[in-house]
């Protein structure tokens, strides 16, 4: 009997609560799958479930407590926990408390430019001892990581894996679109619970901002436009929302919400003009041909302001005169050129994850 035949199937349990996190893992699951000596089974949080549904996941609509997240191990009994970062989620943290009690090793994904040690805040163990073996998208992020105690053997420079795989191939379609052949701009605000970034949330302030750039553009170009609102599942749900914001819509402005159920890449490729304040989805915009704006809220780290700046996403503060005269400047007639993806983000994680099981006795 050959070696390779008798060879021990090695387990990895991935977990994931929010979208973000989730589509960062993807990639990096659906490349372990494929793999004949390794399984992986899922943990999927409420806002991953639909997008990991294919692989059958086990769903966790609440978080799990350390007996549940025990039992669930020993069950699987993995060689490796594998799991993204999450807000108002503890189902992360908490396989990651107990696989370190349980002496397995875990592998974490970082999402995005922010609140790094925050993370770990239901945390068992102290940040600086780095338990974790933590992937990182750039240099930059690696760097404050290291800064706020992180300790650098445990970080790893591998690229963001969902930005590596972002939706491309409509990509052209985008591009060639002539928007001098209609008559009407359409625009995708892509809102963002205010309460997750430390501020009041009253989601009307922003958006009245943003109406009144879309105003005066319409005021000088003579062009319609359509304002497509996507909320974000985070935000407070107000029944009265469409209604107060069709109260301060401008001439030549309509308004709509659109349909969050829906994949964000088809909205995208149906709109002129993406705006956003902090979010992945900017990014998928410029990976999609269309111009991107960032409206700045609040502080966003340094790292972050760099990331945007090389993806080509515009960062404005909220302001409408500011927002309309970038609108009306010949600087937004076109996108800048495609941002570099973050080549092999996917196969360096997997790969990592591969050399940690296999060095585990």
């Amino acid at each position: 009997m050959s070696k390779k035949s008798t060879a021990r199937i090695r387990r990895i349990v991935a977990v994931c609560h929010d979208l973000g996190g989730a589509q960062a893992i993807l990639p990096v699951v659906r490349n372990l799958k494929h793999r004949r000596d390794i399984r992986v089974d899922v943990v999927a949080g409420s806002f991953a479930i639909k997008l990991f549904t294919r692989f059958r996941p086990e769903i966790a609509r609440v978080d799990w407590s350390d007996q549940e997240i025990d039992g669930f191990l020993q069950k699987s009994r993995p060689d490796l926990l594998l799991s993204s970062t999450s807000w108002k989620s503890r189902l992360e943290q908490g396989f990651r408390n107990r696989a370190n009690e349980l002496g397995i090793p875990s592998v974490v994904v970082i999402d995005f430019w922010s609140n790094y040690r925050l993370r770990w805040q239901h945390a068992t163990y102290q940040f600086e001892e780095g338990k974790d073996h933590v992937c990182v998208m750039d240099n930059r992020t690696a760097r404050v990581m290291r800064n706020e105690g992180y300790p650098k053997a445990k970080l790893y420079v591998t690229g963001q894996p969902y930005l590596e795989h972002c939706p491309r191939e409509k990509a052209g379609h985008a591009r060639n679109q002539q928007r001098g052949t209609k008559r009407q701009t359409n625009v995708l605000l892509l809102s963002i619970s205010l309460a997750g970034l430390g501020l009041k949330d009253d989601p009307m302030a922003p958006i009245r901002v943003v109406c009144q750039a879309l105003g005066r553009w319409h005021e000088t170009t003579d062009r319609p436009i359509k304002l497509s609102i996507r909320r974000h599942p985070h935000e407070n749900a107000d029944p009265d929302f469409l209604h107060k914001v069709h109260q301060i819509v401008p001439r030549g402005v309509t308004v709509r919400l659109a349909d969050r159920t829906k994949p964000l890449s088809g909205q995208i490729l149906n709109n002129d003009l993406i705006l956003g304040y902090v979010t992945m989805a900017l990014f998928e915009a410029r990976c999609l041909g269309k111009n991107s704006i960032a409206i700045q809220v609040a502080k966003y780290s340094n790292e972050l302001r760099l990331a945007m700046q090389e993806a080509g996403i515009i960062l404005l503060p909220l302001n409408a005169e500011r927002i309309a005269s970038y609108l009306l400047s010949s600087a937004a007639r076109a996108p800048n050129n495609l941002p570099i993806v973050h080549r092999g983000a996917t196969a360096a994680i997997a790969k990592i994850c591969r050399n940690l099981i296999r060095t585990k006795k």
